[in-house]
């Protein structure tokens, strides 16, 4: 996964994806209302990385569950594996 993007990965794997990647870690669509200079900030970020829009939340609320990880543990059962997939 630090090669690929997950949505690659995903396709790649096609049915075989929920048997081989946990249904905790799996995408799924979201859609969200954000300031402009939000979206222009993720857009320069994904730009810079060279990566896209999806892989740059996707690290950064990464960064926000594990900063919040013991607090959202209790209300939040797969956070743990979640956190630490792959193993």
């Amino acid at each position: 996964m630090r090669l690929w993007d997950q949505f690659a990965i995903e396709e790649a794997l096609g049915d075989d994806a929920p048997r081989l990647i946990p249904e905790a870690i799996r995408l799924v669509e979201l859609h969200a209302r954000v300031p402009r200079y939000q979206r222009d900030v993720l857009r320069e970020l994904a730009r810079r990385d060279a990566t896209s829009i999806d892989a740059v939340l996707t690290r950064e609320l990464d960064d926000v569950a594990s900063a919040h990880a013991e607090e959202l543990a209790t209300v939040l059962p797969d956070l743990a594996a979640a956190l630490a997939w792959p193993i």
